[in-house]
């Protein structure tokens, strides 16, 4: 039987998830049996998304009734929060010329050969580009995965957008794609919006995007800088994360 304590730890603990990736195959509708499992895990426990993608991107690969589930769904890497398909904050910021330009150069001289449409796209508080385009297919989307892994092509274009002398910072998300927003307008945002909100709670964050350049990273530093009983749980498919849940969930039964 719990004991108060025991009862107050879990109803304190929040579990964050990005979600391509993490949740979902990059851009694909999220796995039968695992989202079963993800839908009765967010009904019993304070479940946050956090995504670099729009809502309508997000309804393609999770249904509404597991959006819905959760506490809180964060678009556009924070720049945008829903609640019950509901949107409770957004903040929106116009790109200047000039960086769209850097971003269409960067399009026009990638030496990757394929191009497919929708290079560059204008989300909440983010511009978004990719030299291949969010056209691609499943199977073009994965060779030039596997292409920028040798070339670092977008690797090397965060680096020149980081180091440039503009108010903005770039992460790479996803398989084919870089995400650009206003200096601080990152992940890591909702950290502080969360434990503004309750600050006894304790965050477990779960992400692929983790290493130096990826869009995870800005969160999981901040988690990293304020320690526990914060925690960062980095995997690399949805699998993993699925074999990670089912491991807290059987650790947490034991400990009740």
């Amino acid at each position: 039987m719990q004991t108060s304590t025991q009862r107050e730890a879990v109803m304190k603990q929040t579990y964050v998830f990005d979600v391509d990736g993490t949740l979902t195959a990059p851009r694909q509708p999220i796995e039968a049996v695992f989202g079963k499992f993800f839908l009765a895990f967010a009904q019993h426990r304070s479940v946050i998304l956090v995504s670099g993608s729009d809502l309508g991107k997000l309804q393609e690969q999770l249904p509404d009734k597991i959006l819905n589930t959760c506490r809180a769904v964060f678009t556009c890497s924070g720049a945008e929060r829903w609640e019950c398909s509901r949107l409770v904050s957004r903040k929106t910021h116009e790109f200047p010329a000039e960086l769209v330009t850097l971003c269409e150069n960067f399009v026009a001289e990638s030496s990757y050969p394929g191009r497919f449409g929708n290079h560059l796209e204008f989300r909440t508080g983010m511009l978004n580009v990719s030299a291949v385009g969010r056209n691609a297919a499943v199977a073009q989307r994965e060779e030039y995965f596997a292409w920028d892994k040798a070339s670092e092509e977008r690797a090397q274009f965060v680096a020149q957008i980081n180091a440039a002398a503009l108010p903005y910072e770039a992460s790479a998300g996803g398989q084919i794609s870089i995400d650009i927003v206003p200096r601080g307008w990152n992940k890591s945002v909702v950290f502080d919006e969360l434990l503004g909100e309750d600050p006894a709670q304790a965050l477990m964050f779960f992400g692929d995007r983790i290493q130096q350049g990826g869009n995870d990273r800005p969160l999981a530093e901040a988690i990293w800088a304020a320690g526990a009983p914060h925690e960062v749980r980095p995997v690399e498919t949805w699998p993993e994360t699925f074999e990670q849940l089912l491991l807290e969930v059987d650790t947490r039964r034991m400990a009740a």
